[in-house]
């Protein structure tokens, strides 16, 4: 395994814990920031564990430093729970989020349209997306739980 170019399979193994928090929070900030931006960003005890992890991503070629001294995203890999996140900068969001939206809208409107003519089969299908529902609702929150990032960021 090669530090300097690791494939998206060995950034699986490096890329983790701290590392990963800090490479999060570099992705939901798109500008370039200090390493004491990130250090308070990503709640860690002080700026140098901060360089720490920045220094592994920069060997990693994830990131970038500027001669300012500010880190930049270069490389967008998703790597552990990050595979189950979609969009850029803020807008990250489970990808189950999606689905549970769409099977949400189509059972919505199904339900009022089947509403007129209910019968057996109206019913199995209304509940067959209603439990479709819920289980895609879950996994969303489940995967929104499970974000990298402090407590203090998920407000």
């Amino acid at each position: 395994m090669t530090r300097d170019n690791p494939t998206d399979e060995e950034l699986v193994e490096l890329v983790k814990g701290k590392t990963l928090s800090v490479y999060w929070y570099m992705l939901r900030h798109t500008e370039p920031l200090t390493a004491r931006e990130i250090q308070r960003g990503a709640e860690l005890s002080s700026p140098s564990l901060s360089m720490h992890h920045l220094e592994r991503l920069r060997q990693f070629g994830l990131v970038a430093k500027d001669v300012h001294g500010q880190y930049t995203v270069i490389r967008d890999v998703r790597v552990g729970i990050l595979t189950q996140f979609m969009g850029r900068g803020r807008l990250m969001v489970p990808r189950f989020l999606f689905y549970a939206t769409f099977y949400t809208s189509l059972t919505a409107a199904l339900g009022i349209l089947l509403w007129l003519a209910m019968d057996w089969y109206s019913t199995i299908l209304l509940t067959l997306l209603v439990s479709v529902c819920v289980v895609l609702w879950y996994e969303a929150l489940k995967v929104w739980r499970e974000q990298p990032f402090p407590e203090s960021e998920r407000d």
